[in-house]
């Protein structure tokens, strides 16, 4: 089979010819054409296709051309054939943000009209603000108005939220809240965050993260005196050793002794050898604080008497009187005899 090879075109119809100089002539018609579409189609390497609504969908949320294909991995043609109608909406978002009109209270141009765009070139032109640009694009919260510009040598960047629908606009930002301000704008706009150097000063002054280190133990001041506690002396401590106080003689011990000698009277009772109520050296100690010196028993038939049901109610005064009654003298306790007046 011989080749055949184009030569030119005449008359819409392509010039053939093959190696040994024979020409042929081939319409141009539609079969031709669909055919070399095809055959186009199949020596173009393989790629990913995305959907115009994709790449307008990127293309409004801010990206450019060259970020969308490589994000959807197809070429820039294909993106740049449907950026266009999207790069109009954003642009006329800015506009309608530009145009919204505003409350100011300070003075402008009496020829300016109250919009948010001549308030801000006016807050911009007071700062000596230079190469303002704006833009906008959309997110999941809705449309964001964006102005770029340089004051005193650092770049800002102020964001607002807009809604076209209600034609509000809403700071995003520290530089759109400076903005957005009543009045003149402070001394100046917030900087951006600058890199510091490697080895900075040390700063006692300073008062931030790296302020707060390992500190050492204080040591204490020579003049500091150590805290004031009470001197503890003997007594105190045996005041701490022994909280519970001796338990005192209660009365039911001494109705016991006067039960007992009621119950023996008559008989010899041994003599005390020690005596612990009376420090008197030479002198007859009573066994019981209650006998008292000139003191006169009372005659054996009261005290043979046994206590009735009204003496038992009688309050305790009395049972202690009545049992002091019955009380042997000291002269049957210790010599076992009665005495005279007995």
């Amino acid at each position: 089979m011989e080749q055949l090879k184009v030569i030119g075109t005449e008359d819409g119809r392509l010039m053939l010819a093959t190696e040994s100089g024979d020409r042929f002539s081939l319409a141009v018609d539609e079969a031709l054409r669909a055919q070399l579409r095809r055959l186009q189609r199949d020596a173009e390497p393989r790629t990913h296709r995305a959907s115009p609504r994709d790449i307008q969908s990127h293309i409004r949320a801010g990206m450019s051309a060259e970020e969308v294909a490589e994000i959807l991995g197809v070429r820039i043609e294909d993106v740049q054939r449907f950026e266009g109608p999207v790069l109009a909406e954003r642009e006329h978002i800015v506009g309608q943000a530009l145009a919204v009109t505003v409350l100011i209270g300070g003075e402008l141009d009496p020829g300016a009209q109250p919009t948010f765009g001549n308030a801000v070139r006016a807050k911009l032109a007071e700062a000596g603000a230079t190469g303002e640009r704006w833009t906008s694009w959309r997110d999941q919260n809705g449309w964001i108005v964006k102005l770029e510009f340089t004051a005193g040598e650092v770049e800002h960047d102020a964001r607002w939220g807009f809604d076209p629908r209600r034609s509000s606009l809403s700071p995003q930002n520290s530089d759109a809240v400076q903005l957005s301000r009543q009045g003149s704008l402070p001394e100046g706009l917030i900087p951006r965050l600058r890199a510091l150097d490697s080895s900075p000063l040390k700063d006692s002054s300073r008062f931030d993260s790296g302020a707060f280190g390992i500190r050492g133990a204080v040591e204490p001041e020579a003049d500091l005196e150590p805290e004031s506690r009470p001197a503890s002396s003997p007594a105190v401590q045996h005041a701490a050793i022994k909280r519970a106080p001796d338990a005192p003689v209660t009365s039911a011990e001494t109705a016991d002794l006067l039960e007992a000698l009621r119950r023996r009277r008559g008989q010899r009772e041994p003599m005390p050898t020690e005596s612990t109520t009376d420090e008197r050296p030479q002198t007859p100690v009573a066994l019981f604080d209650a006998l008292e010196p000139g003191y006169e028993a009372a005659a054996p038939e009261e005290s043979a008497d046994a206590p009735s049901d009204d003496d038992a109610d009688a309050p305790t005064e009395q049972t202690r009187r009545k049992g002091r009654t019955s009380m042997p003298s000291w002269d049957e306790i210790v010599f076992g005899a009665r005495t005279e007046d007995g």
